[in-house]
This record gives structure tokens, C-alpha cells and sequence, in this order.
């Protein structure tokens, strides 16, 4: 399904009466909500219980994958909790008790650290290592967790160095990270550069595409892989629906969509309606449904859920009482700096939690220890870090339908359905798990019903072409050989089978348009494959030429002529003399008219701003003028010039034309003698040909390029991306001809981040201190920024307040625009650089407090945190400049210990 604009899709209501027919339980005074459980709901309820305890027995699917590694590759999709991180551990004890060595892989942080204390508990911590980028520890053990990127920047070395990566299997953990917009390509490269005599193991829930993955890296490494797939939940998954007035039933039947939902209409709920949470968790308390993770749209909705939370109730929450104090402060002893978070006394009271990404990263590993230990009743969480969640629970709560995807409400996704209900039952401690879909504004429980039974969304290649890859791939690589890499992608074998199709869509359509060939002033198909792409290039080429002649003829003539003193005529034949130096940014200029009598206004003589365009022909230049304020000496001027006779000068001035002017004068005539030599302007076809109109050619001519467009192989356009980032790094003194790095090209390869020739830029102008670590910190903070930030500070406040940070920032800006210029007209994006990321790092590298820091900010801790941390991985890339830039390496070293504190990080 597609996404449905909120404001067409569902009624709005402004002013909505809490009347008998409104939801009663979005009402929390309302007497009318009864919960109740309808009759087939009762048998699944007493399925409810902890599974009596009994001894390891692999299942069948994690034998067959461990049989297989022995000699293939393996893919293995199974459901979450179905015991994947089993298979992992067997085969590293394997590799380990032969001597060699493994490298396990997860996309995020929190996972990494959450494996390695995993992994050290079972082979000792001597024998497990750990690279995060926060984390580097025993780099040299057998055992190594990482993140991909860290995997990934480790094969970028050796291929450098010619080496083989000194590892026996690599486990990839999450593998349908591989789709995923923003960090799939580091997925992909991944496998692409890992050499074929690494076994290797990917792990991941289920996949729609699998077997065509299996395919291509068996394409890709010359080596089998099996695909080992496991489709049962350990814990069955049993969808129920909680009405307005308090009826429990099934989500659905075996006929479908359960009967009695289809009565319920959107239209009787307001947007503005909030759940009655406190009656909810009473009536999940009742059905014996907690512990519950509840995902909603905002983080807002999350903090202002565990508000409403009553204490926690119910026989068991007072046998438990003392053991989730003593655990409450055994994290706390841990932790203390979360002594002081807003929500402790909610967490005490209620045992529920918000977690989002406006919360700080301990904070929510903090819930999920007491969530995955049993001390929680709810989790209040939004949808979009449903991936990201490691806290399994009884029931998952649904509130709508859809999710925000950064831009605008979508439709969830199976595969964002799969994420959120992926928590729903805990192995080992029930039978059965839950999802409870609640009837809203935003929810469509035909759409929930439906995206239950499917399938999650195939895999495709997100692989594209940066700065940092092409950079690190010359290291090692010639051009051709990184052609044939790209030829190797997921990407380019996605698109094998339909370049088939599309090459029998392109012939037909090539004959289709053979027919007109008698009125096609080109005479031939191949002919029009040049010309009617060339012509549309060349009217846009000369209509900026066009434009750069005139603006060159006028600055490169006013510039020479137009000063102060200088005589001119209007258009109109009004004659006026310049009295400043003309305004080039803004194509005007100060003047006085030459009339009588003479204008004046406050003490002065009357000045006209004359634009450019105004200007017929200039005059003579006066050697002095008298000042505005003396009006015996300007009635005497005006006399005299209006007696005398206006004697033009030519338009270049008393010189030639200036070189520049006559540089655009020559490409604008080169442009127009090219665009004559094609046969377009005298076409009978030229109007249909070139415009969108209703003639039948233009439907067919537009089609068959449409065809031609997507003929074009990914491979070929990850090649066109290779060499459009290779010119502009070969210009810059990056690369040479050759394809091989120069001085600045072998240290700027090693900035893997985002924007590196904005860094390096900075960098070889000197723009980055090296002897004020906090200075520099604080000057790369605006690098990592890829969105702005919430809420509206404005610019002119924050340098009014902080005048010495604005000072070295405006240096920046102006020294990296010429590069961010030529980024720009290259058609690569660059990011903004906000001056409000510089003063808050500042100021937290200068010691101030978190609290403050926050309220200076206007930031949830959660995104002021990543902030930090983000500019400490900024860091680290240029603490990695040793060999070339000791200096600033050093200063990068410190401003990272500068940054790194709690609550930020906790050693």
C-alpha cells in the first residue's frame, strides 16, 4: 500500500465532543469502558506460562547450518528468538579450538558491546576482543566483535598493505542490513572485498530474497553457499484487538479480518484523542499480558505515557518488590549520574520506561536490563528503533498503522510489522507471545492483518559510489580492476535478468519510431541517439552562457569604468555622474543627476541608485568631485556639464576588452556554431522531437530514451559515479592521471567519514587548530550533522552570545566554500554547517554542566549525546593523521577525552 496523506485519508476534527460514541477508553472519566474477554480469546489466554525447564537440544536448522559451514558459506533466516546467536557460538568454538581466529560483526554499538560481554563470559576475556570505535581493546585476540564499519575499514587496510585479512570466519550478524538505505553499501562492500578463503556466516530473520542472495555470493566468491532457513516462532505469535469499550477479541479468524472490526469507523476518533494508558495497563494486568512494549508515533507520546502510569499493581508486583529495589540500585551504584534522570521516580513507582532516541544510551540500556530480567511491566517506545530494541516481552502494543519515515507518514512495511512484533513472547519464560492491535485515527487493522501474513520486503542493493570508497579502492585498485568490482555487485546482478526484458522493450520501440524516419532530419536511430540528447545539453549551456556574457561584459566594463566621477547616460538619455564605486553584488550604483535646478534631500545633493541595466553609454571620468553637502560647488558643476556636449567613450572602456569578457564572448559563439552544425532547426519532427507535446512521436521518441536510460547496467552507472568522483579528486591534487593517490590523497584516504574533502580542505588550510583540542572538537562538530537541528535558535542570537566561537567558524565557512562550491556545481551534496553544533560542543568541552548544556542546546539528551559522540568518531579520523599530521592528531586525541564523559560515556 502506498503512503496516504493524513490530511486526505482520515476527518479531522477540531473541536471533537466526548459524546457516547467516542472510544471510551481515549476517555479517562468515562464510566462505559468494561473490559471483558470474549470467549475465543479464553482458551489462548490459559496457554499463558513460564515453559517447564528441560535440557539443550539443538533444533534441526541450527545442525544443518553448522553441518554446512564445514564447507560452504551459510545464510541462515530464522525468526528473532529462534536461536541464531547458537549457531554463531558453535562455529567460533570451532574455528577457536583449531587455533584460528573469527570476527563477528554487528550494525550497532549497543549490540556489539551487549556480544562481547556475551562472547567473553563464554571463552574468557583474554580471548575476546572488541572494536566499536568507542571501544578498542585487545585488538589481538582470537575473538574479535566489532561493527561493520570497523570490519569493513579493516579490509580497506589490508588490500591497501597487499595483506590478507588474518581471520578464518566472519559472522555478520543482522544481515538484512544489507537493504538498508544508509548503511547497506558498507554491507556490500563488506562482502565484496572479503576474500573468498574466509568462511563466512550470515545471520538474519527472515529474508524474501534469500535464495537470490545465496546466488550471488556464490557469483560473487566462487564458493557454495547454503541458505538454512527456520519459518516457526519459538514463541507463537497470537494477534488480538482491544475494542473502544473494552471487548478483548481476536485480531483475526481463519475466515480473515475478525467480523466485528469492520464496524468500527476512523472517522469517530480525533487525532488529538490519547490513549487512556492507565486503563489499558490495568486491563493487560488483567488478561495477564505484561510485561508490554507499547510503540508509539512520537517520543513525545512515550514521555507522556509513563506520566499517566498508576503504580504498579497486582500480587506479583509486591512479591517482587525488594528484588527490583536491590537491582533498581545495584544499576544504580553502576551508573550513578542516572541518579538524577527525570524518570527515576516514574521507573520506581510504576516500573515502566520511555525509550527513544531523545534518551541517553545508558539510560536505555538501563531498561533493557531490567526489561530482559523480568523487573519491567511496559516499555514505552517509538516505532522507528523497533530494529534497535533488545527487550523481549509477553505483548507488543500496535497504536497505528503507519510510522514517520523522516519525511512523511507511511504505511508500515512487513518488514517493520516483522521488527516491532519481533519482541512479542520471551524464550524460556512463556509459552506464547501477543500483539494487540488498538483501534485509532491512524490505525487499519485490515492493513496489520494482512502485513501479519506476509512476507517481509526483498533485499535490494543499496551500494553507491563515495569520496572515502573511491579514495581507499585507489589505494590497492586500479581503475579497471574497481570497474570489475562494481560489476561483482549485488546491484548489478539484481539487474541481469531485467536488463533482458527491457532489451526486448527497447527493440520494439526502436521500431516503433523507424517508421518516421522519412521526416527525421537525423536519417537514422543511431544519429538520433546523439543529436537529440547533445541539442537539449546545448540550449542549457547556452542559455548560462548567455547569461555569464552578459554578466562578464557588464562587470569586466563597470568594473573598469564605472567609479566614482564617471559620466553616463540612461536609456532614456537622462545624463547622471557616479559618485562611489559601483556595487557589484548588487549591479547598481550611487549617482547624481545631471538636471536643473539640481534635486537635494537633508542638507545633501539628491543620489539615484542606476542599475546596471539602466545604462546607455558612459562618458568621461571627472578627476574630483565636490562633496554631496556643498551646493554652491555642485550648481556650478551641473552648469558647467549641462553646457557642454555628452562625448561617449566605448563600452570596453579606453582599453581593449578585458580577457575575461572576451573568454565568454568566444565559448558563447563556439556554442552557438555547434548548435548550428546539428540538424534540428530545420527537422519537420523538431517540435514533437524535443518537447513534451501530443504529436505520437513525442509519446514514442521519449519512451525509447526512457528504455535507453535504464538499459544502462548498474554497473555502468556505479562506473559514470566512479569517474565523476575520480575527476574532481584528480583536480583537486588527490589523485593523478594514473589513478594513484598523491601525498594528499594517501592521508585524506584514511578520514572514512562522510565529507573528507571538506576535512582534508580544512586541513590543508590550516583551518583546524593543533594546540586547542576543545577549538578543534567544537570546529568539526557541524560536519556531522546531516539534518538540522529540532526546534528554532536563531544564528544571529547564538553569535551575538558567543562572538569568539563566531570569529573562527565564519573562517571556516569562507575558507571550505570555494570546495563547497565545486562540490555543488559537480552535483554532489554537501551538508550544512550549523554554528549551533560548534557552541555546544564547545561548551561541553569546556567543562559544562549536562543539565546547562541541555538547556543552552534546546536537545533531547539522547540526540545531544549522538552529537558528541558522532564528532568523537570525526575525531578519531584525524587522530588516525599521526604519520603526517602529528600536531593535530595529537589535538584530536585530546579533544576526545575532552568529549567523552558522563553521561556522554561511562569507562
Amino acid at each position: 500500500m502506498g503512503i496516504i496523506p493524513r490530511h486526505r485519508h482520515f476527518r479531522r476534527r477540531r473541536n471533537l465532543k466526548l459524546t457516547d460514541s467516542a472510544p471510551s477508553f481515549l476517555k479517562p472519566r468515562e464510566k462505559e469502558f468494561k473490559f471483558r474477554i470474549h470467549k475465543s480469546v479464553l482458551p489462548v489466554l490459559d496457554r499463558i506460562g513460564i515453559p517447564e525447564p528441560m535440557p539443550f537440544v539443538p533444533d534441526p536448522f541450527q545442525v544443518e547450518a553448522l553441518d554446512a559451514l564445514d564447507s560452504s558459506d551459510v545464510l541462515v533466516t530464522a525468526p528473532t528468538g529462534a536461536g541464531k546467536t547458537y549457531i554463531a557460538v558453535e562455529a567460533i568454538k570451532k574455528i577457536y579450538e583449531k587455533g584460528g581466529k573469527s570476527w563477528y560483526a554487528s550494525p550497532l554499538k549497543a549490540l556489539s558491546n551487549a556480544k562481547y560481554e556475551e562472547l567473553s563470559d563464554l571463552f574468557g576475556r583474554k580471548n575476546v576482543g572488541i572494536l566499536t570505535g568507542d571501544r578498542k581493546e585487545n585488538t589481538q585476540a582470537p575473538i574479535i566483535v566489532g561493527t561493520t564499519e570497523i570490519l569493513r575499514n579493516q579490509l580497506y587496510d589490508t588490500m591497501h598493505h597487499g595483506e590478507d585479512l588474518d581471520v578464518d570466519l566472519v559472522v555478520l550478524d543482522e544481515a538484512h542490513y544489507l537493504g538498508d538505505n544508509d548503511r547497506g553499501v558498507v554491507w556490500e562492500e563488506v562482502l565484496i572485498y572479503l576474500p573468498s578463503r574466509v568462511r563466512l556466516l550470515l545471520l538474519s530473520a527472515t529474508i524474501q530474497n534469500a535464495r537470490e542472495l545465496c546466488d550471488w555470493l556464490e557469483w560473487l566468491r566462487h564458493a557454495d553457499c547454503r541458505w538454512v532457513a527456520a519459518y516457526e516462532r519459538p514463541v507463537p505469535l497470537f494477534p488480538l484487538y482491544l475494542f473502544p469499550l473494552g471487548e478483548l477479541t481476536p485480531l483475526s479468524t481463519k475466515r480473515g479480518l475478525f467480523a466485528k472490526i469492520r464496524t468500527i469507523d476512523r472517522g469517530s476518533f480525533s487525532r488529538n484523542d490519547f490513549p487512556d494508558i492507565r486503563t489499558m495497563m490495568n486491563s493487560l494486568r488483567q488478561a495477564n499480558l505484561l510485561p508490554a512494549i507499547f510503540f508509539l508515533k512520537s517520543r513525545a507520546d512515550c514521555e507522556k505515557s509513563i506520566s499517566f502510569c498508576g503504580p504498579a499493581g497486582g500480587e506479583k508486583a509486591g512479591k517482587e518488590k525488594g528484588a527490583f529495589q536491590a537491582r533498581l540500585e545495584e544499576l544504580l551504584n553502576a551508573f550513578p549520574f542516572l541518579r538524577d534522570h527525570r524518570h527515576l521516580p516514574i521507573l520506581r513507582s510504576a516500573r515502566v520506561g520511555a525509550h527513544h532516541g531523545g534518551q541517553l544510551p545508558h539510560w536505555k540500556q538501563f531498561l533493557e536490563k531490567l526489561m530482559q530480567e523480568g523487573h519491567l511491566d511496559a516499555i514505552f517506545s517509538t516505532s522507528t528503533v523497533a530494529a534497535g530494541v533488545n527487550f523481549p516481552a509477553r505483548t507488543v502494543v500496535i497504536f497505528q498503522s503507519d510510522r514517520f519515515n523522516g519525511k512523511e507518514f507511511a504505511d508500515l512495511t512487513a518488514t517493520d510489522l516483522l521488527q516491532m512484533t519481533g519482541r512479542a513472547g520471551r524464550r524460556g519464560k512463556d509459552e506464547i507471545g501477543f500483539v494487540m492491535v488498538v483501534p485509532g485515527a491512524h490505525q487499519d487493522p485490515e492493513l496489520i492483518h494482512s502485513l501479519l501474513r506476509s512476507p517481509p520486503d526483498p533485499i535490494t542493493s543499496q551500494i553507491r559510489v563515495n569520496f572515502s570508497m573511491v579514495l581507499n579502492l585507489l589505494l590497492s585498485h586500479s581503475p579497471d580492476e574497481i570497474r570489475n568490482l562494481f560489476a561483482a555487485s549485488l546491484a548489478t546482478y539484481q539487474n541481469l535478468s531485467k536488463d533482458t526484458q527491457f532489451g526486448r522493450d527497447l527493440e520494439k520501440s526502436r521500431k516503433d519510431l523507424e517508421e518516421w524516419l522519412p521526416d527525421m532530419a537525423c536519417e537514422s536511430m543511431e544519429r538520433l541517439a546523439q543529436v537529440r540528447p547533445r541539442y537539449g545539453v546545448l540550449k542549457e549551456q547556452l542559455r548560462k552562457a548567455r547569461k555569464l556574457w552578459k554578466r562578464q561584459g557588464a562587470q569586466d566594463s563597470f568594473q573598469g569604468l564605472l567609479e566614482s566621477g564617471r559620466l553616463f547616460i540612461s536609456q532614456r538619455g537622462t545624463p547622471y555622474v557616479a559618485v562611489s564605486a559601483p556595487r557589484m553584488k548588487d549591479q547598481e550604483v550611487d549617482a547624481v543627476r545631471i538636471v536643473h535646478p539640481l534635486r537635494w534631500r537633508r542638507g545633501r545633493v539628491r543620489t539615484y541608485l542606476v542599475g546596471f541595466h539602466r545604462i546607455g553609454k558612459f562618458g568621461r571620468k571627472l578627476e574630483s568631485l565636490p562633496h554631496l553637502s556643498d551646493r554652491d560647488e555642485w550648481k556650478v558643476l551641473v552648469s558647467k556639464l549641462i553646457s557642454e556636449p555628452f562625448q561617449p567613450v566605448s563600452w570596453g572602456g579606453d582599453s581593449n576588452e578585458s580577457p575575461p569578457m572576451e573568454t565568454a564572448a568566444q565559448q558563447l559563439a563556439d556554442l552557438l556554431d555547434e548548435k548550428g552544425s546539428l540538424p534540428c532547426d530545420e527537422c519537420k519532427l523538431f517540435g514533437p522531437c524535443q518537447k513534451d507535446t501530443s504529436h505520437p512521436f513525442s509519446q514514442l521518441v521519449q519512451r525509447y530514451f526512457d528504455l535507453r536510460a535504464r538499459m544502462s547496467t548498474i554497473q555502468e552507472q556505479l562506473w559514470q559515479s566512479f569517474l565523476q568522483h575520480f575527476r574532481l579528486l584528480e583536480e583537486e591534487g588527490f589523485v593523478d592521471g594514473e589513478g594513484r593517490l598523491t601525498a594528499d590523497g594517501l592521508w585524506t584516504c584514511k578520514l572514512r567519514i562522510d565529507q573528507p574533502l571538506l576535512i582534508s580542505e580544512g586541513i590543508r588550510k590550516d583551518v583546524f587548530p593543533q594546540d586547542d583540542p576543545a577549538l578543534l572538537a567544537s570546529l568539526i562538530a557541524p560536519f556531522v550533522m546531516d539534518r538540522d537541528r529540532p526546534g528554532d535558535i536563531q544564528l544571529a542570537n547564538l553569535i551575538w552570545k558567543y562572538p569568539d566561537l563566531a570569529k573562527p567558524f565564519f573562517k571556516m565557512l569562507q575558507d571550505l566554500q570555494r570546495i563547497r562550491d565545486l562540490l555543488k556545481d559537480a552535483g554532489f551534496s554537501t551538508p550544512m554547517l550549523p554554528f549551533w553544533a560548534m557552541t555546544t560542543v564547545y561548551l561541553w568541552a569546556k567543562g559544562a554542566d549536562w543539565e546547562k548544556l541541555r538547556e543552552i542546546s534546546g536537545m533531547d539528551e539522547g540526540d545531544l549525546a549522538m552529537v558528541i559522540l558522532r564528532t568523537a568518531d570525526h575525531l578519531r579520523q584525524i587522530e588516525a593523521l599521526a604519520e603526517t599530521h602529528p600536531a593535530l592528531a595529537r589535538s584530536a586525541r585530546q579533544g576526545i577525552d575532552l568529549i567523552l564523559r558522563e553521561p556522554v560515556l561511562v569507562q
